[in-house]
């Protein structure tokens, strides 16, 4: 019989190929309109984080707004060891390093989806802003070196 810590990389390796397997499915079905089916994950994440840990959006600057929700992702959940929000006016970018995801999106681009879709930080992001009434763009970008990634929104409006 294995060990417990055999039986918990086990199943992480299980959960890990369930989602990149989903996710790929999602990407070769819909393409990058993928990240719309994603949304409903950021909606659910953002109730949490204000019914549970604090969040507040109302009101709210969306600059001060990502960086509540880094912070939440890094001392809540313990997703993430450090980040930063970096820009002024129309464009913001979360910037995140050791992100305890960072095995799964390899995975799920090891598959062959392009876009790395299914990040939580980066769909809660613009879920808080769209609650904000601020319409966005989002990008991507992994940070091999940390093991991170640049989330990149872009205000519409």
């Amino acid at each position: 019989m294995a060990t417990e810590e055999a039986k918990k990389k086990n199943m992480m390796r299980m959960m890990t190929l369930m989602i990149s397997g989903m996710a790929k499915a999602l990407y070769d079905l819909f393409g990058e309109t993928a990240y719309a089916a994603m949304g409903e994950v950021g909606k659910s994440l953002l109730q949490i984080m204000e019914d549970e840990m604090g969040l507040e959006i109302d009101g709210e600057d969306p600059k001060e707004v990502l960086t509540e929700i880094g912070r939440i992702f890094a001392d809540e959940m313990g997703f993430i060891a450090d980040f930063r929000v970096e820009g002024e006016g129309n464009e913001l970018q979360l910037i995140v390093d050791k992100c305890a995801g960072w095995n799964l999106t390899q995975s799920i681009l090891k598959h062959g989806v392009d876009v790395p879709f299914t990040c939580p930080i980066m769909n809660v992001g613009q879920a808080a802003l769209l609650k904000m009434g601020k319409h966005a763009q989002k990008k991507i970008e992994p940070r091999p070196e940390v093991r991170g990634s640049t989330i990149t929104f872009t205000m519409l409006d």
